[in-house]
């Protein structure tokens, strides 16, 4: 059972690789440039070359699961964030559909249900979000969203929450993120949930392990 990582040269994607392949699983990741291939290669990580804004069909092949933590970055404009973060998950999507694949697992953001309600500078970024979410509760793919506050660098602790209100902060690290997308990889259980996520003192494995799929 091999997962397609889209987005894998990114800092929750690179995460995940690592986490992947200690624990021994089939991982390939999806990268734009050749140079990037050394990181994925000197952990036994199987990589591919694709980019979301031309072809990429073809790094599904073989593949069961998908990983999308792929994002344009805080320093490009809005038509990046329509191109990538949009269109290019929309079409990850509708790939994944065509192939049958057993799971998808977005990672998406916090409050990407209500844009407006995010600061003004990434409301065209929570909109991409909302839609890309949206056309994938949808779709035929069984799906895990997963919606992280602020992402932050500091080493993961592996505990979370789930609700604002039941802590303080609107963060979580990076590293607890691509825990969370391996635990809802290893729990049927996390299909069908889109899930908010903060650091906090629930144990990953515990959360994810209470799920029921829907």
């Amino acid at each position: 059972m091999k997962t397609l990582v889209i987005g894998a040269n990114g800092k929750i994607g690179r995460i995940f690789c690592e986490r992947a392949a200690a624990q021994g699983l089939a991982v390939r990741a999806m990268l734009r440039d050749p140079a990037q291939r050394s990181f994925f290669e000197s952990l036994g990580v199987e990589t591919v070359l694709g980019d979301l804004e031309g072809e990429f069909g073809h790094g599904f092949e073989d593949c069961s699961r998908v990983v999308f933590t792929a994002g344009s970055g805080g320093h490009t404009g809005g038509d990046k964030t329509l191109l990538v973060d949009l269109y290019g998950a929309i079409r990850a999507i509708e790939e994944s559909e065509e192939r049958r694949l057993d799971h998808f697992v977005m990672v998406s953001a916090m409050r990407a249900d209500h844009p407006l309600d995010g600061p003004p500078a990434i409301r065209h970024y929570l909109v991409a979000k909302q839609l890309a979410d949206e056309r994938l509760r949808t779709s035929s793919v069984p799906y895990t969203i997963l919606r992280p506050g602020r992402l932050g660098d500091e080493p993961g602790s592996g505990r979370v929450r789930t609700d604002p209100a039941a802590g303080h902060g609107m963060e979580i690290s990076r590293e607890n993120v691509a825990l969370c997308i391996l635990a809802s990889l290893g729990q049927p259980g996390s299909r069908g949930h889109s899930i908010d996520l903060l650091g906090g003192d629930q144990p990953i494995g515990e959360l994810f392990a209470s799920l029921e799929a829907r």
